[in-house]
């Protein structure tokens, strides 16, 4: 868990932030009775929570200490960083809506998209973008 004050102070407005969005984007998708409260979004039947570990925030720690650690220059550094945040925020945003629509499909096809899927999806595409990040803007420096 995240030292208590910045999970309180940073994660959790974070985590608002992010349901409150994805909310307006749900809602612009044709969605009009949807709610969103503090960090959940819901309908009648149906609701999803960005809780710790689902708002992109270790998996964007992961690529960003690998970048950090990596002997490389400050401007190939600053750039990895830039993307990566870019990466991960944006695949985050793509898991919650695809989480969304396959909870309002059932249960099942919800609980494995977010348990196997995803978890597989950002965890690889996070190593690829490292790998990415190194090869075509370290190397080439």
């Amino acid at each position: 868990m995240i030292v208590k004050p910045v999970y309180f102070q940073v994660v959790m407005p974070f985590n608002g932030f992010l349901a409150q969005s994805s909310a307006a984007v749900i809602r612009l998708l044709g969605n009009t009775t949807i709610t969103c409260d503090d960090t959940s979004i819901s309908v009648p039947g149906f609701g999803i929570n960005i809780a710790e570990g689902c708002n992109g925030i270790y998996a964007l720690a992961i690529v960003i200490a690998g970048i950090v650690a990596f002997p490389a220059r400050g401007g190939p550094k600053s750039i990895g960083l830039i993307l990566a945040i870019i990466l991960i925020m944006v695949l985050n945003y793509i898991r919650i809506l695809t989480l969304w629509y396959a909870g309002l499909a059932g249960s099942v096809l919800f609980d494995a998209m977010h348990l196997y899927v995803w978890e597989f999806i950002i965890i690889t595409l996070g190593a690829a973008f490292w790998y990415f990040w190194y090869e075509k803007i370290v190397k080439k420096r």
